[in-house]
């Protein structure tokens, strides 16, 4: 009776934990048009102010804003979680309190090689590996 218990404990939580997966991809923000704030690079957390290290995808299109530079580049979608990122660049203005940190944002979007969604989490990863953190913020334009 007691192995019995515990199988079907077992198995409503992992059933709870796959309805609460499936919710969340479910219910995720779009990669194209959502204004992603970084949280995490390179596996240290970062605490930035909200109009800073924000990237924004559009067709083919990557715009955003680093320290002080603004960002810019291309970006090819291929297949379901393939994402290769061209031609980035910046603005030139001096910002010394976090430019080698914007630099580091930059390589790791040159180095991206796929993407997963969770909710309002966008991760971009290397040959599996995951290199930033973004979380879904409000566009301010709209």
């Amino acid at each position: 009776m007691r192995k019995l218990t515990l199988i079907l404990v077992t198995a409503l939580l992992l059933g709870s934990c796959c309805s609460s997966c499936r919710w969340r991809y479910k219910n995720a923000k779009p990669l194209e048009g959502t204004v992603w704030h970084l949280v995490q690079l390179e596996g240290v957390d970062r605490q930035l102010p909200d109009d800073s290290f924000n990237i924004i995808l559009n067709e083919g299109a990557l715009g955003g804003r680093g320290a002080c530079n603004s960002l810019l580049g291309q970006y090819v979608l291929d297949g379901k979680s393939s994402l290769r990122f061209s031609a980035l660049g910046s603005t030139k203005m001096l910002c010394p309190e976090n430019e080698d940190l914007e630099m580091a944002m930059l390589r790791v979007l040159d180095a991206t090689t796929n993407y997963d969604i969770d909710y309002d989490l966008l991760m971009l990863l290397h040959d599996g590996s995951i290199k930033a953190v973004f979380k879904a913020v409000p566009n301010p334009e709209k």
